[in-house]
């Protein structure tokens, strides 16, 4: 659903960028802004003052060099739209691929687009469809989950248990699959970690204020919320577990077929070493 989302919004904005350049600076400047933070959103799959920040920046730097070199303007929209997923990209040797897809996957992009951009129509819709899957080419290298990655960052910033339950938080956002639960669960479940995220960034926030004597109270009654929450999702997710083992332990349609099938082939062998005794 993600890359889907992703490439839609890449497909929208290499639709739109050649168009651009026929209307006047504020419009153009306007569209390409939106068009930015469009698929700077899309490709970070979460809310992020980062990524709009970015893709802001390369909206500006695509306008800037979309009449003289379309290719570096797709390149530098796409590389800047995928810079907060870039960061959150765990290893340093993927995270130069996932850098060097988007540059040269937006490069690819900006090139077709505006080189058909006068193509008849059903020429253009190919091209668009081919550049919104160039754009895309980043999400091909895995990234953090957005929640377990600040998790985890704000983590080594603390110490104590209270880092141990954010690391533990973290492990277990990675690990979960979301379509165990049902849709009242799900939803308890994504407001919970929103909660879970406030409250790692508010303790974070109180371990670099000045003024312990104050804060001590408080840090300890975050810190038992903070655990609190985690332990109540890991509850949840392996209730979901035991509950969907549970309904495949109860559906044994295919084993009765697998029985009925063996049943009948050795019937069929006795018969035919009867037949030939």
């Amino acid at each position: 659903m993600k890359a889907l989302t992703s490439i839609v919004a890449g497909g929208i904005v290499f639709g739109v960028l050649p168009l651009t350049t026929r209307l006047s600076s504020v419009a153009a400047a306007t569209l390409l802004v939106a068009l930015g933070v469009l698929l700077a959103l899309a490709a970070s799959a979460t809310p992020s003052a980062l990524a709009v920040a970015a893709g802001a920046l390369g909206a500006y730097g695509g306008g800037v060099l979309l009449d003289a070199a379309p290719a570096l303007a797709g390149a530098a929209l796409v590389g800047l739209c995928f810079a907060e997923r870039s960061v959150r990209v765990r290893e340093r040797n993927a995270r130069i691929v996932h850098v060097v897809l988007a540059l040269a996957g937006g490069a690819l992009a900006g090139y077709v687009s505006t080189r058909y951009a006068l193509a008849e129509p059903m020429v253009r819709a190919v091209v668009i469809v081919i550049a919104a899957v160039l754009a895309s080419a980043p999400l091909l290298v895995p990234a953090d989950d957005p929640i377990a990655f600040a998790l985890d960052d704000i983590a080594r910033d603390l110490d104590g248990t209270v880092a141990d339950d954010l690391r533990a938080g973290a492990d277990l956002r990675r690990s979960v699959d979301e379509s165990l639960l049902d849709p009242d669960s799900a939803k308890s479940a994504r407001r919970a970690w929103k909660s879970l995220l406030s409250l790692a960034r508010a303790r974070a926030r109180l371990s670099r204020t000045p003024g312990r004597r104050v804060q001590d109270a408080v840090e300890r009654r975050v810190d038992e919320r903070i655990h609190a929450h985690v332990d109540g999702l890991t509850r949840m997710y392996v209730a979901a577990d035991a509950a969907n083992a549970a309904t495949l332990s109860l559906d044994d349609g295919a084993l009765s077929n697998v029985d009925a099938a063996g049943s009948s082939m050795d019937e069929v062998s006795k018969a035919i070493v009867d037949e030939v005794a």
